[in-house]
């Protein structure tokens, strides 16, 4: 920054030392946390269903002393123990049994309250890595003895009730759930005025941290070296491509542990790329059974070899989903998360060991494309039997996905541009980059000819789909990877409001019958489409949709992040609370906050806040070489806003002006006026900001009246 000591100018008429002084700390994030230290998840409450009289000291459970709680049936008298963790668990359950004798003992796991039953919630999927991941109830037999229980598998839990199949009696001095995710450190950080709004970042945090996965259900801390430690589907435990995307967008501003959790994913799918440049579905974190272990960053076997059968779900997979499936965008996705690691971690080293796997990706995307440019799916075996293909899905897979897909191509064009910035950055060919972003650009021009709507102002789905469906997915996707100008983007924007939007969250399709999209709403596409407001300016409309969604399922659910639900609002039995790709996190510190890099690894980064109708906001996030500290508040009057970056680099602060012209002062000293920078500093307005260049160490900016400070101090 220059040195502007020589050029002071008298501050704004009512701005004074109030203007200098730096928005003050709150301290109440860690209320909100709601990751458990330690190894084990303990009972919050317990509750007695049935006959209560055969119960003694229930609440014995709750508490860290020796009393035992006491379950008595009969033929004619029974009672169910109902242990409430007071969150979503994963790991090992574990029953402490002092003393049993007669009928077994049923162990039973639901994440709503309300499915719970003796057989479990009803969750019953097709797929999983862990042992017996689908089972939602254990029946053991009565040890000799005392004896710890274990369930067979992982099991993820909110409610555990436990009963016995018959006359007999049982007493339990412990339940808990030994976790097998990893403690992510909180290094980054979110709160606001609004509690709702904490309370999603949080929790949308703690539904990622759940999809962290080892084989080992100790809590190690973080590994010197390559580590099994990384990302999955909660649920399920497999490595799925548009998951991870979005669940690394989120970890990023969560935690700098995320930047090596990441790391370890991206890894996991070098072995796995088939022989034509593409990825299975899905990969693996077990090969042989076994944790894989992420091996060194050139550790990727050539294509030629095909899958690694013991790595690959999908082509290569154990299950009908995997075998029978095929998700071409997801080999695009891959693409596009490498390049966002790059653009949050700097690690050229590792990016540029994967760059033959990249292009190889984008040469497969390449070779499907139609003669504009676009990627296309051929007829997939339920309309063509005999086209000799594995079924091809999009993100979706029970969705018809064949045609020239919206979304996908959004991802394609997003990974084109990936690609285009490490071949620049990181091999240091700028010319193969320029040829990239040009693809890039055609792909993007093509797509807003072929499948914008301008009678909707809004995207269509899919040009295959003879009810030409203006999908959230198709909308919210374009928001979220910026290929619409910002005209079109406002139009999609409004169309979102007016067409899908429901007290509950976006819902997908404008049809209850389309096969090319399912009528509901899904968490994914709300995520997408509160980021892609942010990306367009739209704080306000992602503040919105945030309420409205995770309003919803933090009032409904069992505190995580649900994968779909009716667009009623309500949810069935055996549907999964448990999704990280529906987080809202992203979105806040993005947007509220307004923090992002501009250089890779944060060597240049942005702060441009979005204050929407909160009062105040304050965060920090988590960089490669420290982090960046973001408080601001605001009155009708007055705007005050706090930058503390602690890593090398410079930066850019975009000082909201919130529909007015502004005197702004830096540090307490005049440095915009009329419409003008002031004092040497380098400034200029955008839009309804004004931009401050060359930011280094902390900085307050401010303009308004500062006895308005002073009264809501």
């Amino acid at each position: 920054m220059p040195d502007r000591r020589d050029n002071q100018l008298a501050a704004p008429k009512g701005v004074d030392d109030v203007s200098s002084q730096p928005v003050p700390e709150r301290h109440a994030e860690r209320d909100l946390v709601v990751h458990v230290d330690g190894p084990h998840v303990v009972p919050e409450s317990v509750t007695v269903e049935g006959d209560g009289t055969q119960v003694t000291n229930a609440n014995g459970l709750t508490r860290n002393d020796e009393d035992v709680t006491t379950l008595n049936t009969s033929d004619s008298r029974s009672a169910t123990l109902i242990v409430d963790l007071g969150r979503v668990a994963m790991g090992t359950v574990e029953v402490g049994v002092a003393r049993a004798d007669g009928a077994p003992i049923r162990v039973a796991y639901a994440q709503f309250r309300q499915f719970l039953r003796p057989d479990g919630d009803g969750m019953d999927a097709p797929f999983g890595t862990d042992a017996y991941p689908w089972s939602r109830v254990g029946v053991f037999q009565p040890p000799d003895g005392s004896a710890i229980l274990e369930s067979p598998g992982k099991r993820e839990t909110r409610y555990i009730a436990i009963t016995l199949d018959g006359p007999g009696q049982l007493v339990i001095d412990v339940v808990r759930v030994r976790q097998a995710i990893y403690p992510v450190r909180y290094d980054g950080s979110f709160l606001s005025s609004d509690d709702l709004l904490n309370r999603a970042w949080y929790h949308s945090a703690y539904t990622g941290d759940l999809a962290t996965v080892s084989e080992d259900s100790s809590l190690p801390g973080a590994p010197e070296g390559p580590s099994p430690w990384m990302l999955t589907v909660t649920y399920d435990r497999i490595l799925f491509m548009a998951d991870l995307h979005l669940q690394a967008l989120a970890g990023y501003y969560q935690s700098s542990d995320y930047f090596w959790l990441v790391r370890n994913t991206l890894q996991q799918f070098g072995p796995v790329q088939n022989p034509d440049g593409s990825f299975p579905a899905a990969s693996s974190h077990l090969v042989n059974g076994k944790p894989g272990d992420p091996g060194p960053p050139d550790g990727w076997r050539s294509p030629e070899d095909g899958p690694d059968p013991d790595a690959a779900l999908g082509l290569a997979g154990p299950y009908s989903i995997h075998r029978d499936t095929r998700i071409d965008s997801f080999t695009a996705f891959w693409v596009a998360a490498l390049a966002d690691y790059y653009r949050y971690t700097g690690d050229a080293e590792l990016v540029g060991s994967l760059l033959p796997v990249a292009r190889r990706a984008v040469e497969f995307l390449r070779g499907r494309t139609s003669g504009d440019g676009l990627f296309y799916e051929p007829e997939d075996q339920r309309t063509n039997p005999d086209a000799g293909i594995p079924m091809v899905a999009n993100w979706s897979p029970l969705d018809i996905a064949a045609g020239t897909d919206s979304f996908s191509n959004a991802v394609y064009h997003d990974a084109l541009l990936g690609l285009a910035l490490l071949e620049t950055d990181v091999a240091d060919d700028p010319e193969a980059g320029r040829r990239l972003e040009q693809q890039a650009e055609r792909v993007r021009q093509a797509l807003i000819a072929r499948l914008w709507d301008s009678r909707a102002g809004a995207m269509i789905l899919n040009d295959d789909d003879p009810l030409r469906d203006h999908t959230a997915d198709a909308n919210a996707g374009n928001l979220m990877f910026r290929t619409l100008d910002a005209q079109r983007a406002r139009s999609a924007m409004a169309f979102l409001d007016q067409s899908l939007r429901t007290p509950y969250g976006t819902r997908a399709s404008e049809y209850t019958d389309n096969p090319y999209r399912a009528s509901d709403i899904q968490g994914y596409i709300n995520a997408m489409e509160a980021l892609g407001r942010v990306r367009y300016g739209d704080g306000q409309g992602a503040v919105d949709l945030i309420r409205r969604w995770w309003g919803h399922m933090l009032a409904k659910g069992p505190g995580t992040g649900w994968f779909a639900w009716h667009n009623d609002g309500s949810v069935e039995r055996g549907a999964f609370a448990n999704s990280s790709w529906t987080t809202a996190l992203p979105a806040l510190s993005e947007g509220v906050l307004g923090v992002r890099p501009t250089g890779p690894g944060y060597r240049r980064w942005e702060v441009a806040p979005q204050p929407a109708d909160l009062h105040w906001a304050q965060g920090r996030v988590p960089t490669p070489g420290g982090s960046i500290a973001v408080r601001w508040e605001r009155t009708e009057n007055r705007f005050a806003l706090t930058v503390e970056p602690s890593q090398d680099g410079e930066g850019e602060v975009a000082v909201p002006l919130l529909g007015a012209a502004r005197e702004i002062t830096m540090d307490g000293e005049v440095a915009w006026r009329d419409g003008s920078a002031t004092g040497g500093v380098s400034a200029y307005q955008r839009g309804d900001a004004v931009v401050f260049g060359g930011i280094r160490g902390e900085h307050t900016f401010a303009w308004g009246d500062s006895s308005d400070a002073r009264e809501s101090a």
